[in-house]
């Protein structure tokens, strides 16, 4: 019998797995719309981050971000858990942080230095754009940010990696 199909049966496996990452990704990020990032536009809103920061820290860049943890955007076929805050890049490290809503502030929740990173990527077309990391402790980790964020905050940890 003669098959329609002329690709192999690698790249169309292939294929599939990186469109089924996107579509995931993509129900993700439209599901998490209704959540809140914190008191953007709100009177004591600090665009610094100063409470959030160390004091020997100087903020280089920061953005919402959703989270995906556990993953370096390999084309994996699972749901990662995914959480929303702020990506915060510094002049030491890069970090997660959460608004908690009782405290009235930012808390970092995921950070590593930029000499514990031991892989890094960056991804940014139409349909998605994130920055994907590998700590030394073989932790993953992928930010999912807006088209015009990626290439800034790839540049800074570039710079400093």
């Amino acid at each position: 019998m003669k098959s329609t199909n002329n690709y192999p049966a690698a790249s169309r496996n292939a294929a599939m797995s990186g469109l089924s990452l996107i579509l995931l990704l993509c129900a993700a990020m439209l599901l998490s719309g209704c959540k809140s990032y914190g008191p953007i536009g709100a009177p004591d809103f600090d665009p610094t981050y100063s409470r959030t920061l160390e004091k020997n820290e100087q903020l280089l860049f920061s953005s919402w971000t959703e989270l995906v943890d556990g993953t370096f955007m390999e084309g994996e076929l699972e749901a990662y858990p995914s959480y929303e805050g702020v990506l915060l890049l510094t002049d030491k490290r890069m970090l997660f942080a959460v608004w908690n809503k009782k405290q009235q502030r930012y808390e970092p929740a995921l950070w590593t230095g930029y000499p514990n990173i031991v892989q890094l990527k960056m991804h940014n077309n139409n349909l998605l754009q994130y920055i994907a990391v590998v700590a030394d402790d073989g932790s993953k980790f992928s930010f999912m940010l807006g088209k015009q964020s990626v290439d800034p905050a790839y540049a800074i940890v570039m710079e400093h990696f």
